[in-house]
Formats: C-alpha cells, sequence, structure tokens
C-alpha cells in the first residue's frame, strides 16, 4: 500500500500540472502514455514468442502515439471537428488493421489470437486522440477533470462495495474480483459524481444530462476495465507492466479512463456545451 501511496503522489501531480498546462500539457502526456501503453502492447503479444518483426514491432509501438499525435495536430490546425471526426477514426482504426496485415507477411508462422491485440492498440490510440481534442473545447480542463474524478469514483465506489458486499459474480472469468453489487454501486456514485462535478465546475450541462453522462461514464469505465483484463488473460500476465510500482503498467491506470474520454468528449460536442 506504501508503494501505490508513493507512486500516486509522483503520478497525480504530473497528470495535473498536464491539465494545468493545457493543450501542450495534455499532448505531450497523451503522446507518451500511447508510446509507454504500445510498449506494454507488443510486449504482451510477444509474451511466450522469440518472434520480434521490425515492421509489426514500429506500427504497435507507435500505433498508439501516432494516433494521439495527428488528433493534437489536426485539433491545433483547425482541420478536424466534430462532424468529421468519426470518418477519420474508421480510417485510422483500418489503416491500423492493415499495417497487421503486411507484418503479417513477413512471419513465417501466425498465431491465430495475434489480431486481439491489435484491435486493443488502435482502440488504445483511439481513446487517447480524444484527450488532446478535449483539452481544446471551451471547458476542455473541467470536462477533463469530470473524466478523471468520475472514473476515480467509480473504480473506488465498486471496489469497496465489491470486497465488502460483493456476493454475484460479475464477469468471473475475466475479473474473479469484481461484482454486480460493486458494478451497480459504481453507477449510483458515476451519477453523483457527474451531477456534483458538473455544479462545482459550472461545467453547464444540465442536471439530467450529467445524471446520464455519470451513468454511462461508469458503465464504460466498467467495461474498459474489463476489456484490459480480458487482454492480459489472453496475455498470460497479471499486469500489463512493470512501469508503476504497486500499480502495473501504464494500461493498468489508463484503462477505466481513456474510454470515458471519448465518452465526455462526444457529449460535450452534441450538447454544445
Amino acid at each position: 500500500m506504501r508503494i501505490r501511496i508513493m507512486s500516486a503522489s509522483v503520478g497525480i501531480p504530473l497528470v495535473l500540472l498536464a491539465i494545468w498546462v493545457g493543450f501542450p500539457g495534455v499532448v505531450i502526456l497523451a503522446t507518451v502514455a500511447g508510446l509507454m501503453a504500445g510498449v506494454e502492447i507488443h510486449l504482451m503479444m510477444n509474451r511466450g514468442s522469440h518472434y520480434s518483426g521490425s515492421v509489426r514491432t514500429v506500427s504497435i509501438v507507435m500505433g498508439p502515439t501516432l494516433l494521439g499525435a495527428m488528433s493534437s495536430w489536426m485539433a491545433r490546425n483547425d482541420r478536424i471537428s466534430g462532424e468529421q471526426l468519426p470518418v477519420t477514426l474508421v480510417v485510422i482504426f483500418t489503416l491500423a488493421l492493415l499495417l497487421r496485415g503486411i507484418a503479417s507477411l513477413r512471419r513465417t508462422s501466425s498465431r491465430s489470437s495475434d489480431w486481439v491485440f491489435w484491435v486493443f492498440a488502435a482502440y488504445v490510440g483511439l481513446t487517447l486522440a480524444h484527450a488532446p481534442l478535449l483539452i481544446g473545447l471551451d471547458s476542455g480542463r473541467e470536462l477533463i477533470f469530470m473524466a478523471i474524478i468520475t472514473t476515480f469514483l467509480v473504480d473506488t465506489a465498486a471496489m469497496l462495495v465489491g470486497a465488502y458486499a460483493g456476493r454475484s459474480r460479475l464477469a468471473p472469468t475475466i475479473s474473479p474480483k469484481k461484482s454486480w453489487e460493486g458494478a451497480i454501486a459504481g453507477v449510483v456514485a458515476g451519477v453523483l459524481a457527474a451531477i456534483v462535478i458538473d455544479a462545482a465546475l459550472g461545467i453547464s450541462f444540465t442536471t439530467f444530462t450529467a445524471a446520464i453522462l455519470g451513468g454511462v461514464l461508469a458503465v464504460t469505465a466498467i467495461l474498459g476495465d474489463l476489456y484490459e483484463s480480458w487482454i492480459k488473460r489472453r496475455a498470460g500476465v497479471k499486469d500489463s507492466g512493470k512501469l508503476i510500482p504497486g500499480h502495473g503498467g501504464i494500461l493498468d491506470r489508463l484503462d477505466s479512463v481513456i474510454p470515458c474520454l471519448m465518452v465526455v468528449y462526444w457529449t460535450a460536442v452534441w450538447s454544445g456545451t
């Protein structure tokens, strides 16, 4: 526990500093996080295999980083808008999968499970790419704080209630410690947290919109956590990496947050916030 607290005391101020700096800070944070995540995905993908093709290594390690950098450039230069982003993301996702196919041509053998890691790498890049877009909105800092704080409270409520009152397993084959009781507590915490944060930071969502957003963020955070747990099961590892003492890898810390960045961004765009 002491190691976890020490790691958090270093990591949390860095994140807060990046958000305070604004667009440049979030761009750097998202790019570095994407690079670290790409390395972790590459290592999980190659667990138990001696193969390390150069094309595959570069594409899967740099993929999430390049997606984050591309969204940063487009947001800063007004090259992208809410209406254009879905098509752009589909194109990027398709290119990521094509890179996977090109890399496979260089291999003498193939593992049928490789595709799940390529899809996961594209998913991490696409969700991280929303961080620079989000900070570029009028209430960008407040919206990022809403995503992070709500996710933290959802995870905390789900963990505490699951530990003390959890009886029904949510996904026993993927994450045995998660329970339906904990998930329900997380949704309630998400709804309440979003309403309070919206009012406290003056984001200007209606109370109804904030409540719906909080519930969606809670479900999204839980699903993001389960998705990463499933990937780790496929890789046969307990943690995605060892970067953060007491916490695991960067993906172990981002799994719930990054999809929530995307949800908050689109809610803000569609509601005109």
